[in-house]
């Protein structure tokens, strides 16, 4: 059965083009007309609901960013399924146009209640094959793959991952988990964020005051993975189920991963006994990706879609987009996807085209001066006393660190830079960014100031 609202055949009262219309009003026209406006819907003999999309790019990607909300969309359009796919299928696709909300409403109170299989916890594409090593996460990459060769058998246990958003935390505890079930080398895996762990604490604990159940939930677990533990911050409920299951699969030799955006010891109203537990383990950071491993992961996400991408338009996007692997990525998916509708290869004038104003208005808002003022509050000074001429080491180190990051994210000349500072001239700029650089490697105060700089240097829209 084919519930279709792309093709030039649609019925405007099908259920599939009510759901596409429920969608855009949850996404925006923005997203819609990116990933939905070339969709088909159907329901095949074994009742698997495919969605059927332009290339496996596009199935990838509606997967892994919308299937919970088409899920919820056809159970409440009460469309029967028994499971959901993503299928690519080539056509000739057509624009969808908006149906009443009377003739939607009308023609899916026809149709019977949905059955639904359960999906698996890890998504197929954060493996390790799938994972570009470098520089900045060389270390947490060899410690995750030791502990999923071997889960609870290593001196990694607890393994905790942190670094800034976008680096690839959340891939390598996935590709554990991926790795340890399909390895067999752990029986029973749970991955989970940390705010689902919140939530069913709530749920069991609080509202049903049964603890009993919660507990025995982790009993079993052989490899237990929990993402994002800074959002624990300030819950001492949670902190404290937390740490009870945490000391009693510790003590059983389980294995444990957890991720932050920081050192754990910097994650506020934290408990110390827990802080004092993960320092039992290993703690590694991941740093953000170097101009090579940047081109790097981009060459693999292209080769995962299958797609040829010009060695140029790698140089320009990798050269670019410096922060994170996430700003990598949203930049290839605007140009497959514009590739996908207007039919042009992807060339550098293309990606010039589209990603050039959105580089162009990031660079300009990450000015000199920005950097003057965020270094100059991390460090409890005046952004005035960084252009002054006093070699004072409450100022010296700060402004050493400003010009450190205005040589990194900035385009402005050495010249340039050190006239903004007070008229320094160019080899004081170069001093500084390489005194910082090297000071990086050992001096874990600095790199953790850097890390919070920068992490909101990558938030400037």
């Amino acid at each position: 059965m084919l519930i279709s609202s792309a093709t030039q055949n649609c019925s405007l009262s099908s259920p599939w083009h009510y759901c596409l219309q429920k969608i855009h009003d949850k996404i925006g026209a923005h997203s819609f007309e990116t990933w939905f406006r070339a969709t088909d819907l159907l329901i095949d003999g074994t009742g698997t609901a495919q969605v059927q999309v332009p290339n496996r790019f596009f199935a990838d990607f509606i997967e892994e960013h919308f299937a919970d909300l088409i899920r919820e969309t056809l159970q409440n359009a009460e469309i029967e399924f028994a499971a959901l796919a993503f299928i690519p299928v080539q056509k000739d696709w057509k624009v969808i146009e908006p149906i009443s909300e009377e003739i939607a409403e009308a023609r899916t109170k026809e149709v019977p209640v949905v059955v639904e299989k359960k999906r698996g916890q890890f998504h197929p594409n954060y493996r390790y094959d799938t994972f570009v090593i470098g520089e900045g996460n060389r270390m947490a990459h060899a410690a995750s793959l030791a502990v999923a060769e071997a889960p609870g058998k290593t001196s990694f246990n607890p393994l905790v991952i942190y670094g800034g958003t976008g680096l690839g935390k959340t891939h390598l505890l996935q590709a554990i988990g991926h790795y340890a079930q399909t390895e067999g080398t752990a029986d029973h895996v749970i991955y989970m964020t940390s705010e689902e762990f919140t939530n069913q604490y709530i749920n069991y604990v609080v509202h049903k005051k049964d603890s009993t159940s919660f507990y025995k939930k982790f009993r079993s677990v052989d490899l237990l993975l929990i993402d994002d533990i800074q959002f624990f911050s300030g819950k001492v409920g949670t902190q404290k189920e937390f740490f009870r299951i945490f000391n009693r699969l510790l003590l059983e030799n389980k294995q444990i991963v957890l991720s932050s955006d920081r050192q754990p010891e910097k994650i506020p109203d934290m408990m110390d006994h827990i802080i004092n537990r993960f320092m039992g383990g290993l703690i590694t950071d991941i740093q953000p990706p170097n101009l090579e491993t940047r081109m790097a992961i981009l060459r693999k996400k292209a080769e995962i879609d299958g797609l040829a991408l010009p060695e140029e338009v790698v140089q320009f996007i990798a050269g670019h987009i410096t922060s994170n692997v996430r700003e990598l990525e949203g930049s290839l998916i605007k140009l497959i996807a514009s590739s996908s509708f207007t039919g042009r290869d992807i060339t550098l004038e293309v990606a010039q085209e589209l990603c050039g104003d959105a580089i162009a208005r990031k660079e300009e808002r990450i000015s000199v001066k920005y950097l003057q003022e965020i270094t100059a509050e991390a460090y409890g000074i005046s952004p005035n006393q960084l252009t002054a001429h006093t070699r004072k080491r409450d100022v010296t180190l700060p402004r050493s660190v400003a010009m450190y990051l205005c040589k990194k994210w900035t385009k402005q000349s050495l010249r340039s830079i050190g006239l903004e500072f007070g008229g320094r001239d160019y080899s004081t700029v170069l001093h500084s960014f390489r005194k910082i650089g090297a000071e990086l490697e050992n001096n874990v105060e600095l790199k953790e100031k850097i890390i919070m700089l920068e992490g909101l240097i990558e938030s400037v829209p």
